[in-house]
């Protein structure tokens, strides 16, 4: 966008650019190993695998401390003359880099704890930035001098641990205990749109009457999405209750929308494929 720094962690990623450090190089075959060790085994154990996405702690690190220090505008790589569209556009780019969804399976908690905190800041500045009256008054703080934050991180954090247990619930199908957690995550931080979206399922999966459930499920699901289109589990949780009240054509939209938002979904997939051999 017009006006973006050319530099620094702030700046939205240019297209094709490749999140977090490079890999070290693999030794090929015709590497030699190095010579045994007297007194020790001729072939020492293997050393354990690092944890998925390890490798870019130091680089999150480095990137919470420099959003905290910076304003909406700088945190989205953005000047205060940018257009609105180019604020959206700024954000998606970056949602695709750090959102929580994009995390490997198996990553660290502190790679999960800086994810959360990095895309904390990403979040209040899109939307500061894109509705216009917030804008023109954090435009006027930052003439006055004031830094316009008022991101609370402690309250985003324990919001995110709640989220992670409530989803271990439903999964465990403990439907009325996900659905109490989950309140609680929405009351310490309600701009997370996949927050609404678990909800509106578990209520879904919680309910005695699911045909009476099914419309304000799918009400708070489907405002899930239209806070941000890109959530694959609104779009498989909208799958799964359309398969439920019997709707195929349009569970098996929902299910290769999911797919094409996230191809590693196992559920959709296996959705998707299961529709295909019946045809």
């Amino acid at each position: 966008p017009p006006g973006a720094p050319t530099a620094g962690p702030g700046a939205a990623p240019t297209a094709g650019q490749a999140p977090g450090p490079a890999r070290p190089p693999v030794a090929g075959p015709g590497a030699r190993p190095g010579p045994p060790v007297v007194g020790a085994p001729s072939t020492p154990p293997a050393a354990s695998a690092p944890a998925p996405g390890a490798e870019g702690l130091p680089a999150l690190r480095q990137l919470a401390v420099t959003l905290k220090g910076q304003n909406h505008f700088q945190r989205l790589g953005l000047t205060e003359q940018t257009e609105g569209s180019a604020v959206k556009i700024a954000y998606f780019r970056l949602a695709k880099l750090y959102h929580p969804d994009t995390l490997p399976p198996g990553a660290p908690p502190e790679l999960e704890k800086l994810q959360a905190e990095v895309f904390a800041y990403i979040g209040d500045a899109y939307r500061t930035l894109t509705d216009d009256k917030s804008r023109a008054a954090y435009l006027e703080e930052l003439k006055s001098g004031g830094g316009g934050d008022g991101v609370d991180i402690h309250a985003i954090l324990e919001a995110e641990e709640l989220f992670q247990k409530s989803c271990i619930l439903v999964k465990a199908r403990k439907y009325p205990e996900a659905v109490k957690m989950l309140n609680d995550a929405i009351a310490l931080n309600a701009e997370e749109p996949e927050f609404f979206a678990w909800r509106g399922y578990a209520r879904f999966l919680a309910a005695p009457d699911k045909k009476a459930a099914q419309p304000e499920a799918f009400r708070e699901i489907q405002a899930a999405i239209k806070r941000n289109e890109r959530c694959a589990p609104a779009h498989y949780f909208l799958g799964v209750i359309a398969k439920l009240s019997g709707d195929v054509a349009g569970s098996l939209k929902h299910f290769k929308r999911t797919v094409e938002l996230q191809p590693d979904h196992i559920d959709a997939m296996r959705e998707v494929r299961m529709a295909a051999q019946k045809k």
